[in-house]
């Protein structure tokens, strides 16, 4: 019954062919059909159970599975076959099991014994990969489970605590030095576990022995085998022969390599700071010798076809630190000659700026401007040839940005500030005829002009409050999008900019244009996910929470398989680095944001019918919810909040942080948004009045926190935790008093008036008399909070309304139900108030037309770009406009729509 071979091969063919065609259904009809001739044949059940995982019928295909596991089978296909459903179910340990009893039945069978360590691989299971690999050596005598050994004793120590952590790598040092002397280690992949074994302890001298003896010899020409050996050189204080290493490398190598510049002067400056003294007294180094080497890198690349920056930024680091750190010696050159020197050379390339940034960050104002002024000499305005002019506008962009970066422009009033975004944008309009040839993927010569004028723009809205000037912003950047489609550094601004006047649809395309996948779906997805709630578009930002999730199951079906193909090659260099990737993303601060984020969305959706809500509420698994200390300590916060283009001074906060429309999340954010749902599930589901006392406890701890540190928690995020507390205490009042507590009903009327008076709080202001052209995301975000504490509260209100509508004719419970309906009452005049908030808003849009007249108005009587007044913008700027109208009027028209479907439920 455990083979196959009771199933003739070319009946089953077909089956695995439809598999890989993706033709599932034919595949279980034959399932099926040969199944009903031979009901027992295990392989026939493994089969059909991973066609009906590829259907995504999950339930039956685990439940066949489980029965075929239970037979214990050894044949390979069958074993496979199982192997894949458990595998793309995340059932790591099931796979395990059945390697371990084929095992057991077969200890001879070295293929299946791999597969078994490759289970336990899969699992994370360090310990069980030990004691496997150990056991394949013994068995079968092959190097490679010996190394397998070590490495699971070198994951297992980096897992453990750290007071276990030595003994595992003591005994990985001890297996390694016995192979070492058994003359085991022949490949380089072997010595860098043996480097690692001894990393791990920073028995930094030991491994440098190691790379100085024999087994270096192995590996000499190996790139990472040898930054390994250069590092350990630093560490261990030789810093002659560190000396050596980095000159041979750049003279005979690289000369462009930074981390053997880093090599070079840092032995080199330690020596000098701290001289090994000879028998003379003096220093057994010299700076004319360090820098007569730089002046000879410096030569050759000069005269060599494509000129290299890393001989002149080494020596822009070596005269920086002489001036800092050795002040009885004076620099060959002065630090702002060198820097204009360098602009000479590589003012036109792009890094230029972020290359001269540590070394003017510190410089005074008045040597600032006249550097400045020495950068624009550099420019040959008189230059005819198109390549000298492409040169002229790179410079250009690098000299503002410095202008820029060294706080320059500060003394520019309103006026004048716009007068240079004109200057920028002049600049930008003369550099796209050089442009015409690139590529469609190119990004044009001048681009960065936009991102500066963007940048002024920005400045003046934080500074005077004026929306008109994040229109002007949105209007430069989306004409500089239509020049350059793949420049993800006008996008991340422009998402910023329109999220800023509550818009989502325009920066949901953005983002999408952007390409994100892979792991960049978890360190950019907060752009568009954060506070998605706050847009009011509820299934929208629900679809795109769930964009964000392939990478994290990528990462459960595929980074295992990185980690297994580590193994089975002996790539240990890279195992580490995979089983780190692995934990990042399983630990991820941004995936359980978005979990929280998906769960409220998920709860307002279902919310549009009493049925609907109770059903979410028991199929939600809370357990996923985590939010204790350590869970939450072993989060990794892998956003990325660098990418956004920067050129602000180092004292002030930088663009990506400007731009925010609200506080950035963090891990109080994340245990207020589990214990809420957590506290509606107990309300409407368990009703344990115990469960939501210790709950309500908590979020009342949390609620304090905000209030006494600086955390991210919004001001209508606490109000409705406090809805949510005064929630809780109704719901255990109301559980007291049904189980006789008679003493609970004078509370009940000061609980049930606190609970009123807290959303009462939570009502958002008036808005009669805002401005079309006011609209903000802020306002949007009050809203939406509002509905989701009405929300919360009217749905927990008919909870304890059902319950005590009562069976028994207690009139003290009748008394109770009635009070209960009148707070439905007051909480649906809450709703009525809201919709009365959005009709007002509503009434502000006329046509699309007369309502972009009136913007294109205000923005005019303020201070504005001419681009605004230019004949051939106006219908772009209208189009722009008129989308950012439709979206405002969807959103307002689409949350009534929202309330209207809440009232219709509870009529119901």
């Amino acid at each position: 019954m455990n083979t196959i071979v009771d199933v003739n091969e070319r009946k089953i063919r077909p089956i695995y062919e439809a598999i890989d065609n993706c033709s599932y259904k034919p595949a279980l009809q034959q399932c099926n059909k040969l199944l009903k001739k031979q009901p027992d044949a295990l392989i026939l059940k493994a089969l059909k159970g991973l066609v009906l995982e590829r259907m995504g019928k999950s339930d039956e295909a685990l439940q066949l599975c489980n029965q075929v596991k239970e037979k214990n089978p050894t044949d390979e296909p069958i074993l496979q076959a199982l192997t894949m459903v458990y595998r793309s179910l995340g059932k790591h340990d099931e796979i395990v099991k059945i390697y371990d009893n084929a095992t057991r039945k077969n200890p001879n069978n070295e293929e299946l014994s791999n597969h078994w360590f490759m289970a336990m691989v899969r699992n994370s299971d360090f310990k069980g990969q030990q004691q496997v690999a150990l056991k394949l050596h013994k068995n079968f005598k092959l190097n490679k489970y010996l190394f397998w050994a070590i490495m699971s004793l070198v994951l297992q120590a980096e897992n453990a605590p750290a007071s276990q952590s030595g003994i595992f790598l003591e005994l990985a040092e001890r297996m390694m030095d016995k192979a070492v002397k058994e003359g085991k280690l022949e490949q380089t992949e072997e010595v860098h576990l043996y480097l690692i074994v001894l990393l791990a302890q920073n028995k930094f001298q030991a491994a440098l022995d190691v790379l100085e003896g024999d087994l270096g010899k192995k590996c000499k020409e190996d790139v990472e085998i040898n930054r390994i050996r250069s590092d350990l050189l630093l560490k261990t204080s030789n810093w002659i022969k560190a000396i050596e290493m980095g000159k041979k490398s750049l003279t005979e190598s690289n000369p462009d390599d930074w981390n053997s510049y880093n090599i070079y002067l840092e032995s080199y400056l330690h020596l000098l700071s701290e001289p090994d003294k000879n028998e003379n007294g003096s220093s057994s180094v010299n700076l004319d010798e360090a820098r007569e080497f730089l002046y000879s890198l410096q030569k050759s690349v000069i005269e060599s076809s494509d000129v290299k920056r890393g001989p002149f930024l080494a020596e822009l680091k070596l005269e920086k630190y002489i001036v800092e750190k050795l002040k009885d010696c004076k620099p060959a050159k002065e630090i702002d000659t060198l820097i204009v020197d360098y602009f000479l050379r590589f003012g036109s390339k792009d890094c230029c700026f972020e290359d001269l940034q540590p070394y003017l960050k510190e410089i005074h104002i008045d040597s600032a401007k006249k550097i400045i002024e020495k950068f624009k000499a550099t420019i040959d305005e008189s230059c005819d040839d198109e390549k000298s002019k492409i040169q002229n506008i790179k410079k250009n962009v690098n000299i503002h940005k410095f202008e820029r970066y060294l706080n320059l422009l500060v003394e520019y009033n309103e006026v004048e500030s716009i007068q240079y975004v004109n200057k920028l944008w002049h600049s930008y309009k003369d550099s796209l005829q050089y442009g015409t040839k690139l590529l469609e993927a190119e990004n044009q010569y001048g681009d960065d002009f936009v991102l500066l004028c963007s940048h002024v723009l920005i400045d003046l809205y934080k500074k005077f409050g004026k929306s008109s000037y994040i229109f002007q912003a949105i209007f430069l950047l989306e004409a500089a999008v239509k020049k350059s489609n793949y420049n993800f550094q006008f996008k991340l601004p422009l998402i910023r900019l329109y999220q800023t006047i509550g818009i989502f649809d325009r920066p949901l395309e953005l983002y999408k244009s952007m390409d994100i996948k892979h792991v960049q779906l978890d360190t950019m997805s907060h752009y568009i996910v954060s506070r998605s709630f706050s847009s009011g578009f509820f299934d929208e930002s629900t679809q795109a929470c769930y964009d964000t999730l392939p990478i994290y199951r990528s990462n459960e079906l595929e980074t295992p398989e990185m980690i297994v193909q580590a193994f089975k090659f002996t790539t240990f260099s890279k195992i580490q680095e995979f089983v780190a990737l692995r934990k990042e993303l399983e630990n991820s601060l941004q995936k359980a944001l978005v979990d929280r984020e998906m769960v409220r969305l998920e709860i307002l959706i279902a919310s549009k019918s009493n049925k609907q809500v109770i059903e979410y509420f028991q199929d939600l698994d809370v357990s996923e919810l985590s939010y204790d200390d350590g869970f939450c300590t072993n989060l990794r916060d892998n956003r990325d909040f660098v990418s956004m283009p920067n050129y602000n001074p180092d004292n002030k906060p930088t663009m990506e942080e400007i731009t925010r429309v609200s506080s950035k999340l963090d891990k109080l954010w994340l245990k207020l948004f589990s214990i809420i749902p957590r506290i509606l599930k107990c309300i409407h589901v368990e009703q344990n009045a115990d469960n939501v006392k210790q709950l309500v406890e908590e979020l009342e701890k949390i609620l304090t926190e905000e209030i006494k540190g600086d955390h991210n928690i919004m001001e209508q995020e606490m109000q409705l935790g406090n809805v949510i507390v005064k929630l809780g205490r109704l719901f255990i009042t109301v559980k007291e008093i049904q189980n006789g507590q008679k003493e609970f009903v004078q509370n009940f009327d000061s609980i049930a008036e606190e609970l009123v008076n807290a959303i009462k709080a939570s009502e958002p202001v008036d808005n009669s008399q805002i401005k079309l052209y006011d609209i903000k995301w802020l306002l949007f975000h009050q809203l939406t909070s509002f509905f989701e504490t009405c929300n919360y509260a009217l749905i927990g209100i008919g909870v304890l309304n059902e319950t005590l509508n009562v069976k028994n004719k207690k009139s003290g419970l009748k008394a109770l139900a009635q009070k209960l309906q009148n707070m439905s009452l007051t909480i649906k005049n809450h709703f009525t108030y809201l919709k009365k908030q959005l009709i007002c808003l509503n009434e502000l849009f006329k046509n699309d037309e007369e309502d972009c007249d009136k913007i294109l108005l205000y923005i005019k009587s303020e201070p504005h770009v001419e681009f605004c007044d230019e004949k051939e913008s106006v219908p772009f700027v209208k189009e722009i406009l008129g989308k950012i109208n439709t979206n405002w009027k969807n959103n307002i028209q689409n949350m009534i729509k929202e309330i209207d479907s809440k009232f219709e439920s509870n009529e119901k």
